[in-house]
């Protein structure tokens, strides 16, 4: 039996029925793009993970995390490695302490927002159409604008979180250790399992009005006509990334399976069996324009693996 087949065996053995080998991530992709997983494994619990964990480490091989896959473009050549996605129960759960609500990492944010509205709890219903898991929005320090205009980062809702380290050792991290950031946090090595958040009493029906006018705002002025991430860029001081892309002349621009938006410039769409190729040319294009008009060097916000 060579190396390689043992630790196939131990890793289905540690998450019966949950690990596939060779797993196409455009399956576990908003932009439907990226080549395969070389081992996907879906834990239900902490303990399932942490005996993943200490497969991969005792056998050296890398260890990559993806959520709900809305911020992920994965390249073509694919993830080498064990790449984990939380899932099951266990991961999802939404219930009340006295620090405020334990949401699981795996939990979906259109999940989140719901359950807290229909608790009368306030104070994540600006994620309304944001895509994704609460473990990813910690790790991304999601945010938007709510329905007044007012920017709100998620991080600034957190309480406290709960993290297992490669090793398997379980923490648990006050907002503060955190360090959250514009579209960042100092989280890497670290599995967030839960957060627990800070939420405000409201009325339902309020706060569904809100997350209502969220969504009809989004819907005017972002393009989800075809497979997306969202934004690819993060705004930089100066102006909004899509505006100086809009201004560069990229709207509609393609390559191959993969265009601009043409409603807005900081959306790049799977317009049609796009490959990760294609984003990358778009992405250089996009910053090349940008730095000759305007002297601006856009940074990346969307996740590129590996």
């Amino acid at each position: 039996m060579t190396q390689r087949t043992a630790l196939r065996e131990e890793l289905l053995v540690a998450a019966p029925g949950r690990v596939r080998f060779e797993e196409p991530m455009r399956l576990h992709t908003s932009f439907h793009i990226g080549g395969p997983a070389e081992i996907w494994a879906e834990p239900q619990d902490p303990e399932e993970l942490r005996r993943l964990l200490g497969i991969a480490a005792e056998a050296a091989i890398p260890v990559t995390m993806v959520g709900g896959g809305a911020n992920l473009l994965v390249r073509d050549e694919g993830i080498p490695g064990l790449v984990v996605h939380l899932s099951g129960p266990g991961f999802q759960t939404f219930r009340r302490t006295e620090e405020g609500v334990v949401a699981g990492a795996a939990l979906p944010l259109e999940w989140l927002i719901r359950r807290a509205q229909e608790a009368g709890l306030s104070g994540v219903e600006f994620l309304a159409g944001v895509p994704g898991h609460v473990g990813g929005a910690v790790r991304m320090n999601a945010g938007t604008h709510d329905d007044e205009g007012e920017f709100h980062h998620f991080g600034d809702c957190i309480h406290s979180i709960q993290v297992m380290d490669l090793d398997g050792q379980v923490r648990l991290l006050p907002a503060e250790a955190i360090g959250f950031a514009y579209r960042s946090t100092n989280l890497n090595g670290r599995i967030v399992l839960s957060a627990t958040l800070k939420l405000s009493r409201d009325d339902p029906r309020a706060i569904a009005q809100r997350v209502q006018r969220l969504w009809a705002f989004k819907k005017k002025t972002q393009d989800w006509s075809a497979p997306s991430v969202g934004c690819i860029f993060k705004n930089p001081p100066e102006k909004s990334a899509g505006w100086m892309i809009d201004q560069a002349g990229l709207k509609g621009y393609q390559v191959g399976g993969a265009m601009i938006s043409t409603r807005h410039a900081n959306f790049m769409l799977n317009s049609g069996n796009a490959r990760a190729a294609d984003l990358f040319s778009l992405i250089e294009e996009a910053r090349a324009r940008v730095l000759q008009k305007y002297g601006v060097k856009l940074e990346l916000e969307v996740q590129v693996l590996p």
